[in-house]
C-alpha cells in the first residue's frame, strides 16, 4: 500500500498528483468546520478559582453525585466547573461543554481549558454573561505550563464559546430522581453524560413489550404507547411524568441536530421493573451530534433571552423533529 502513491504518479502523473493533494486537504477542512460550529460568545464573562465559602465541587446539583463521577468521565483534556446562578438558569446548563481563553493575558495559554458544566454558585449579580468557577487545576491549566504562579487567586476576563462533550467511557445514562414513586405513578428523570453538542428537546417513556417468554417478540411485536414527559418548571433539565407505565421502561427522545432533530430510541428496557429513585442506569445510547441550535443566545447569556435566540456570531435555528 505504502508504493501504490508512487505507482499512481508513475502511471498517471497528473491525475494522481490531484488526488493525493485532495485526499490529504479535504479531511482536515471538514474536521475543523463540524467540530467547532459556535463561535465565540461576545459577551464579556470571567473566570476565577471556587471560594473557600463555596465548598468542594461536587456535580450534585447536575444529578452526578460526586466529582469523581463527572472527572472520570470526560475525555482527557475536559475539566469540571460551576457556573453562576444566572448562567446556571436552573439547570438548563447541566452538562453543556465550553472553551474558556483568557482576554489579553500573555500568561494565558492560548487554547485555553476546555469544561464541562456539573454545578452551580449562588452570585447574586445577574447581569453579566456568566461567571465560571474552576478549581485550582482548572485554573491553573489554563496558563502556560511556566507562569502558573501568575494566574493564582485572579479572576480573570474570558471569552467562552460552547463545544462539544467527549466521554471516554460512558453512554448517555439516567439518573431516576428521588422524588419518583413507583406506587405513586410518578418518574422524574436527568439525563447525564450526554456527549456532542446538543439539546433534549423531547422525552418519551413505554412500557418495554416483551413475549411470553419474557423476551422482546420480534416475531409478533405489540404495539408500544409512548408516554410524553414534560420538564419541571423550576428544575428544566428534569423530565417527569405522573403517568408512568408498570414494568420494565424504553426511552425515546428527541435531541437537536444540525439544524433540526434526530431521534434517539433505547430498543430495549433502560429501566428495570423494580427501578429505584436515586440509582443511574445507562442507556445504551451515544450521542455525539452537533446541533446548529446549541450556539444560541442561552449559550452567551444569563436570563434575559430564550434558548432560541440567536447571537451575532453564530445563527441559530429551530429543530425540525422528525423520526
Amino acid at each position: 500500500m505504502a508504493a501504490l502513491p508512487q505507482l499512481l504518479l508513475t502511471l498517471f502523473p497528473a491525475a494522481a498528483a490531484v488526488l493525493i493533494l485532495l485526499l490529504a486537504s479535504a479531511p482536515a477542512a471538514r474536521a475543523s468546520s463540524a467540530t467547532y460550529r459556535c463561535g465565540w460568545c461576545p459577551r464579556r464573562s470571567t473566570a476565577s478559582i471556587l471560594p473557600p465559602d463555596a465548598g468542594a465541587l461536587t456535580g450534585a446539583a447536575c444529578g452526578y453525585g460526586g466529582p469523581a463521577a463527572a472527572e472520570t468521565a470526560v475525555d482527557e483534556g475536559f475539566h469540571i466547573a460551576a457556573v453562576s446562578a444566572g448562567f446556571f438558569r436552573g439547570g438548563r446548563a447541566c452538562g453543556a461543554c465550553y472553551q474558556l481563553r483568557c482576554r489579553g493575558r500573555s500568561a494565558c495559554a492560548k487554547d485555553g481549558v476546555k469544561v464541562v458544566v456539573v454545578g452551580e454558585v449562588p452570585d447574586t449579580n445577574k447581569t453579566e454573561a456568566g461567571r465560571f468557577l474552576l478549581t485550582k487545576d482548572t485554573f491553573a491549566a489554563m496558563a502556560t505550563p511556566d507562569r502558573g504562579a501568575e494566574l493564582a487567586d485572579a479572576a480573570l476576563d474570558v471569552d467562552f464559546r460552547r463545544i462539544p462533550c467527549v466521554y471516554k467511557s460512558k453512554n448517555l445514562a439516567v439518573k431516576v430522581e428521588e422524588t419518583s414513586s413507583r406506587d405513586q405513578g410518578y418518574l422524574a428523570l436527568r439525563f447525564l453524560y450526554q456527549g456532542g453538542q446538543t439539546d433534549i428537546a423531547a422525552v418519551e417513556v413505554a412500557q418495554a413489550v416483551t413475549g411470553s417468554s419474557g423476551t422482546n417478540s420480534d416475531a409478533a411485536p405489540l404495539p408500544t404507547s409512548w408516554q410524553y414527559m414534560t420538564r419541571r418548571e423550576a428544575s428544566p433539565s428534569v423530565w417527569r411524568t405522573s403517568r408512568v407505565p408498570a414494568g420494565p421502561l424504553r426511552l425515546r427522545l428527541v435531541v437537536t441536530a444540525g439544524s433540526g432533530g434526530k431521534w434517539l430510541r433505547a430498543d430495549w428496557a433502560v429501566l428495570p421493573a423494580e427501578w429505584q429513585p436515586g440509582e443511574v442506569y445507562d442507556t445504551g445510547l451515544r450521542v455525539t451530534d452537533v446541533a446548529a441550535n446549541t450556539c444560541g443566545g442561552a449559550s452567551c447569556s444569563a436570563t434575559d433571552e430564550g434558548d432560541d435566540a440567536p447571537m451575532t456570531r453564530s445563527p441559530c435555528m429551530r429543530p425540525r423533529m422528525s423520526q
